[in-house]
């Protein structure tokens, strides 16, 4: 590993769909040579490394997840010579670049899925996969999108036995009883690293390995196949991120972030729990949820989305606890017909009824906790949905460029667009688009240029200590981010309405208040330090600059 903090340890990053972001040979699909020519306006932008979702060959019934081939590029997106091209492009911005991996399964149009199901039983080929003449095995594994399925188990004629799927019919898990296996995703993990790709996204984590009476999920065997994966990027002699989408609480997701696992972990706890707040006005149970992802995994290695490709939440009650879920639909504007699964399927800015206060405050706590912040593409602008779209299309819209035709996403005509633009009151691409929002200083997206270029300069912020401060009101979160030489201070206002209170500042007593973003000078720390927040209001606060004034500016009730 090369010498100091590694790349990603506090580093914002931007996850993108290729195939809605630009399309850059005019058929109407995002691509490679697309996305390519945008790099441009993610460094303007400020992130630090992209995350794409897969860009595998696939018969995409499920976005892309259900992959046919894990070592070439989906000929709509382009080939490995414009992923090379991308990468050398990125790179040159200074932009790592992150590629998702399904280790969990394959599509079954895979041809080792066809080859499987034609082989015999018992066979090496058919081993690849998970095979039963009994479809109660694995009784206590829940099944986790029971919209569509009834049972992890679908019966092949051909094969004339059950198949086992954690997800859709259609995307079999692999066997990796199967030492065949575990070395071919080792050579998969291989195959991009000499690509040139920074890390990788590692979907569905859990659920490698099954065993009877259990969940399934998180077994010794799946951290062990874990460890050798760690093992093979830390003998590749570079930093390459290894970040996990661990389906499960902080306390059962902790362990994939041992020393010698994972480097980082979703937390969609956190996630779930700051739309919580948002949606009842209180920060109880957001700082309790903050204080004990901290005990349970210090430091930055939590992976921090607000929204992104998938439900708000996934599972079935194991997750998120259902006192938060039905704050969370009695609060938040989730309109009809929407809620898929157990989540909310629509993007941010309609989530909170595209009011730009509570989007702000949300990514400004998320852009000073500590852990790796997750900006999904078009957040930034306040982008809207198209409800009503197949599954969980509504939020992979195209991206809005312009307020040109297709809001500069192609100029391929309008019905060829791999999904509509978005045309909604109050979201229509021809207002919330990246050139007009450019153009306007108070913008949403001036506003998150403004605050990442704040961030970047403040250190404590991106890999600092993190400590709760105590609030005399029970709508405000504070805390502070510290490294030796810099002290930053945050509080927040999580209700709609405004929040006078009293922090308790006397290990910084006599020095020196700055608000960072627009850089005024507040009365000095005190033990009753006085702050008026608006509602869904925040600021942070550079501490630890001795005052040298009169005293008479002690007066901070004033």
């Amino acid at each position: 590993m090369g010498k100091g903090a590694p790349w990603w340890e506090g580093a914002v990053i931007y996850q993108l769909i290729p195939r809605s972001f630009s399309d850059g040979n005019g058929d109407g699909i995002g691509d490679l040579q697309g996305l390519t020519s945008r790099l441009g306006y993610l460094r303007w932008l400020g992130v630090e490394a992209i995350w794409l979702t897969p860009i595998y060959p696939s018969p995409l019934q499920d976005g892309g997840y259900d992959i046919t081939d894990f070592q070439n590029i989906h000929p709509e997106l382009g080939d490995l010579s414009a992923f090379h091209r991308l990468l050398t492009t990125a790179h040159g911005y200074g932009i790592k670049v992150i590629v998702d991996l399904v280790l969990n399964h394959t599509s079954d149009l895979h041809p080792w899925f066809q080859r499987a199901r034609w082989s015999k039983r018992g066979s090496l080929e058919r081993d690849v996969y998970v095979w039963s003449d009994d479809s109660s095995r694995y009784s206590q594994a829940p099944v986790l999108f029971r919209k569509f399925e009834t049972s992890n188990w679908e019966w092949d004629e051909v094969a004339g036995q059950y198949y086992f799927h954690r997800f859709l019919r259609h995307q079999p898990d692999l066997n990796y009883e199967n030492p065949w296996v575990q070395e071919q995703m080792l050579e998969v993990v291989q195959f991009w690293l000499e690509r040139g790709v920074d890390g990788f996204r590692l979907d569905a984590v859990p659920f490698l390995y099954e065993e009877e009476n259990s969940r399934c999920e998180g077994l010794p065997q799946t951290h062990a196949f874990l460890r050798r994966i760690r093992q093979k990027v830390e003998a590749f002699g570079r930093d390459i991120l290894l970040m996990g989408e661990a389906i499960q609480p902080v306390e059962e997701a902790a362990p994939y972030l041992a020393d010698d696992e994972l480097h980082g972990a979703f937390n969609f706890v956190l996630t779930a729990n700051l739309f919580a707040a948002v949606a009842s006005g209180s920060s109880k149970n957001l700082m309790v949820c903050l204080r004990e992802s901290q005990e349970v995994v210090s430091g930055c290695r939590w992976a921090l989305p607000l929204r992104n490709h998938d439900e708000l939440w996934l599972g079935d009650g194991h997750l998120i606890p259902p006192e938060v879920i039905q704050t969370i639909r009695a609060g938040l504007h989730q309109g009809h017909g929407h809620w898929l699964n157990w989540g909310i399927n629509r993007r941010l800015a309609p989530l909170l009824n595209g009011d730009p206060r509570a989007n702000k405050l949300l990514h400004g706590l998320l852009y000073s906790l500590p852990g790796m912040p997750c900006l999904y593409y078009g957040d930034e602008l306040g982008m809207g949905d198209w409800p009503g779209l197949r599954d969980r299309d509504p939020n992979r819209t195209p991206m809005a460029w312009t307020p040109e035709r297709n809001g500069g996403f192609s100029t391929a005509p309008e019905p060829l667009l791999v999904l509509p633009a978005v045309t909604a009151p109050g979201y229509d691409y021809r207002v919330v688009n990246v050139e007009v929002q450019k153009l306007l200083p108070g913008s949403l997206l001036n506003w998150h240029r403004r605050i990442l270029t704040s961030r970047r300069l403040l250190p404590a912020l991106r890999n600092g200590d993190f400590e709760l401060i105590e609030s005399s009101h029970p709508s405000v979160i504070s805390y502070v981010r510290s490294i030796s030489d810099m002290t930053v201070l945050v509080a927040a206002n999580v209700a709609g309405a405004g929040a006078s209170f009293y922090l308790d500042l006397t290990p910084w007593k006599g020095q020196r208040t700055r608000e960072v973003l627009w850089g005024c000078d507040y009365p000095i720390a005190s033990e009753n330090w006085f702050v008026y927040l608006p509602a869904y209001g925040f600021s942070w606060w550079l501490l630890g600059e001795v005052d040298q004034t009169p005293l008479n500016h002690e007066l901070v009730d004033t």
